[in-house]
């Protein structure tokens, strides 16, 4: 089975492929004159699924991988490398990044020359499917739509395309175009929740929606203890309202009234507005010697150990169903302190793990903060449960390959002879969450 990857992620090994170009005060200047965020350009870690899914599918026997997608700063404008079996082929994607201010699908697309190279290397695959991983950033997810020559299959790792969106940022119409285009072209999906099965078959009701999630990428290590420097830590690659970043900080203010030295610290990336009204409510509440921002990190395992310098977390996600970092502390060994969505009650189902509040109740989170503060014994018994836990969920995830490897086998014999998509493959909104 020959298997094009299409994703948009980076990490150390490819970092050390030496590939990319350094920095350059004007590619700095093109950034800010088109108003991209400050990490465009940066060769930080991201997605680091994406790693875990490659690891998982170069083990598999009779399996051919190729890895396609868009980087910025490439030393030529297609660079082609093989890495333990599996060939990677990156092209140049500055020109439809800085495009994406146009926030024009129509537009957009015609002028944006990345899905035309993305075309020319599928075709010379030759695949027998073409898989996309994550429909929501265009300028990777563009190149599924230059490849309807073949089976294609769209893993999805959230739907943009959801009506609370509007209610903590207004939508980009570039991502929310380009995201309906991917779900009316395309047949085959896979989703891990029912929040985004509902969403995906209110807009394509004919779709096959499979149950799928990436492949685990081994055991987690037994909890060891190191110094800590804050009390608190909320960290995302992008902070913002929907990722409750000032609902942290408000409940801090509401914490500070028991602990005047409580800390807060925020790390990651945000846009530059967003950046101003944080420091501003910051300053309003009169917490500027509590609340500390960190930028992000270039690696991934150095972003790990700056958030375990923290007592606790506090991640008051607003539209996510589980948010990666949720797992990662509890994974970490930091209590932690969550809002209500649609996936976080699943991890008090067998027995306490996190503090949950009713979302946007900024009252009810900072008292979980202080329980969290003012009871050791009680965060303690919330950091076991919560590692156990996941020590479960990780075991279970490592059935998620042979799932994935079904799906590809399903969706290709569907498209070549008609045969029906197994009923057990599919996501089932009854049983499944």
């Amino acid at each position: 089975m020959k298997v094009v990857l299409i994703a948009g992620f980076l990490d150390n090994e490819i970092r050390k492929q030496n590939v990319f170009k350094k920095d350059s005060p004007l590619f700095q200047k093109l950034v800010r004159l088109f108003r991209l965020p400050s990490r465009v350009g940066q060769l930080n870690d991201h997605a680091p699924w994406v790693r875990g899914l490659i690891s998982f599918l170069e083990t598999q026997d009779g399996l051919e991988l190729h890895v396609i997608g868009p980087q910025i700063r490439l030393k030529k404008c297609l660079v082609e490398f093989e890495l333990r079996g599996v060939k990677y082929h990156f092209y140049s994607s500055e020109w439809a990044s800085f495009l994406r201010k146009l926030n024009n699908y129509s537009l957009w697309k015609k002028l944006q020359p990345i899905g035309h190279k993305a075309r020319r290397i599928i075709d010379k695959v030759n695949p027998d499917i073409v898989v996309l991983s994550g429909a929501e950033n265009p300028v990777t997810s563009i190149a599924i739509l230059y490849a309807d020559k073949y089976p294609r299959y769209c893993l999805c790792q959230t739907v943009y395309n959801n009506p609370e969106r509007s209610l903590y940022s207004t939508p980009n119409k570039l991502i929310q175009e380009m995201e309906k285009a991917i779900f009316s072209n395309l047949r085959c999906f896979g989703v891990y929740s029912k929040m985004h099965y509902d969403l995906l078959k209110a807009m394509r009701p004919e779709a096959y929606v499979f149950k799928f999630g990436f492949p685990s990428r081994g055991k987690l290590r037994e909890l060891v203890e190191t110094e800590k420097q804050y009390d608190f830590v909320n960290f995302a690659l992008m902070h913002g309202s929907r990722k409750g970043t000032p609902d942290s900080i408000q409940a801090l203010a509401i914490v500070k009234k028991t602990f005047p030295n409580v800390s807060l610290n925020i790390v990651g990336g945000c846009s530059e507005e967003d950046l101003i009204q944080l420091k501003e409510l910051v300053k309003s509440l009169d917490l500027e010697e509590n609340v500390i921002f960190t930028p992000f990190f270039e690696k991934r395992s150095d972003l790990f150990q700056h958030v375990k310098k923290s007592r606790f977390a506090v991640l008051p996600c607003k539209l996510d169903h589980i948010s990666g970092t949720m797992n990662q502390s509890m994974r970490m060994g930091l209590p932690l302190v969550v809002y209500e969505t649609t996936g976080t009650p699943s991890f008090n189902k067998e027995k306490e793990c996190v503090l949950i509040a009713e979302k946007g109740n900024v009252e009810e989170l900072a008292q979980h903060m202080l329980t969290l503060m003012k009871n050791p014994e009680k965060a303690e018994t919330l950091r076991r449960n919560a590692f156990e836990m996941q020590k479960e969920r990780l075991e279970y995830t490592m059935h998620n390959g042979e799932r994935l490897l079904a799906n590809f086998r399903a969706i290709i014999d569907y498209y070549r002879s008609g045969t029906p998509i197994p009923d057990d493959q599919l996501f089932n909104p009854e049983i499944d969450d």
